[in-house]
């Protein structure tokens, strides 16, 4: 009798047990579908190819250099956090650790992909960029009626020499160094979400330092400059003007500076459009290359452009050669950006506001691989 009543009374503890594990493990489901650890899947890919026309620049800089992102872009929030706020540490939660993710995955991280019914949502749309003329293997938004003549530009030799033996020879800065991506992929974007950010694991900066880590593995040595340029919007280029002075003060042997930054659309709509590729299987941000042009010499302090314009004609084309999809049409307008600097000034847009930030440092990584090619094989 006794080690019957020992078995009865060992089979109701071990159910007790059951019991318990079960009700924490189906709390612990539906506090993470509201916390959006999981997801139903990631919004569809409209396949959309559109064209955009440059965007609108800003004067009040050395030489009235224009801003080429005048739009601030909303931080998309963990866990239900209020507005601007991050992730402890400013981490993405279940990123693997390179930071990227598969271009189809089910575990993308983030929040809900049901929007919060008492806040204003507009729609993401997922797009390939292209257009423009075709010069050689890439295409090119010329803007500049400046009669240029791209192909033989394309063939020119540039006075760069890259000795890349791990000696500095690459400035990366950011005129708008607090330029932000969002965390997460919903399809939607809340209207009154913050849209820049000091916290600079989410900004430009961390497309800028995987730039950086990509170029210093091919032997190129980087100074990338985090300086914030944009505590006020007007007067950025006047900063990072005196950012490129400094360092290239300190570093004599730098010969190239890359300004990243990133870009915005939106239409009358409300719709923002998110510029993405899939290269190797993974969601990458499409960019795009800026060249300025000084064509009349309006400008007064530009006479090298071209210089500028034949390393970036390059870079696009070893970009198509790399990885196809991954750049947006090349543009080349009537603006200087600071790139009266060096005869190897570039300038950088790496997604939108809507790319998550992994999709955006993986572009880095993706530019910093074409770049470097790019300057090991100058003439």
């Amino acid at each position: 009798m006794n080690k019957l009543y020992r078995f009865v009374k060992n089979l109701i503890m071990l159910a007790c047990v059951g019991i318990c594990i079960w009700c924490v493990a189906d709390s612990f489901e539906n506090w993470a579908q509201e916390q959006g650890l999981r997801e139903a899947g990631p919004p569809g890919i409209s396949g959309k190819f559109l064209s955009f026309a440059p965007k609108a620049e800003e004067e009040g800089n050395p030489g009235g250099t224009p801003s080429p992102s005048p739009q601030s872009a909303p931080v998309w929030t963990e866990n239900g956090l209020q507005d601007g706020q991050l992730a402890q540490g400013g981490q993405e939660l279940g990123l693997p650790d390179d930071g990227v993710v598969p271009f189809h995955s089910d575990l993308l991280p983030g929040i809900s992909a049901t929007p919060d019914p008492n806040r204003t949502t507009g729609t993401v749309e997922e797009i390939l960029i292209d257009g423009g003329a075709q010069v050689d293997t890439f295409f090119v938004r010329d803007s500049t009626e400046s009669g240029t003549d791209l192909e033989a530009e394309l063939l020119e030799p540039t006075d760069l020499h890259i000795k890349a033996d791990g000696s500095v020879e690459v400035l990366i800065y950011h005129t708008h160094t607090s330029e932000s991506y969002s965390q997460s992929a919903p399809g939607f974007y809340y209207t009154d979400m913050e849209t820049r950010t000091q916290n600079q694991d989410q900004s430009v900066v961390a497309a800028g330092e995987a730039l950086a880590k990509a170029l210093e593995s091919q032997g190129i040595g980087v100074v990338h400059d985090k300086t914030v340029n944009d505590t006020a919007f007007n007067g950025s280029y006047s900063r990072s003007w005196e950012v490129i002075q400094k360092n290239l003060n300190e570093h004599p042997g730098i010969q190239v500076t890359i300004d990243v930054h990133r870009d915005s659309m939106t239409t009358e709509e409300g719709i923002k459009y998110k510029p993405t590729a899939e290269i190797g299987g993974r969601k990458a941000a499409q960019a795009m290359l800026l060249a300025g042009c000084d064509a009349d010499g309006s400008w007064g302090d530009f006479p090298d452009w071209r210089q500028n314009l034949r390393l970036i004609l390059r870079t696009q084309k070893k970009a198509q050669e790399l990885y196809p999809g991954l750049m947006r049409p090349m543009n080349f307008s009537n603006s200087k950006y600071n790139m009266n600097a060096t005869t190897g000034s570039m300038l950088i847009e790496v997604g939108t506001e809507v790319n998550t930030v992994s999709e955006a440092r993986y572009t880095g990584s993706l530019l910093g691989e074409i770049i470097a090619e790019t300057l090991k094989s100058l003439e």
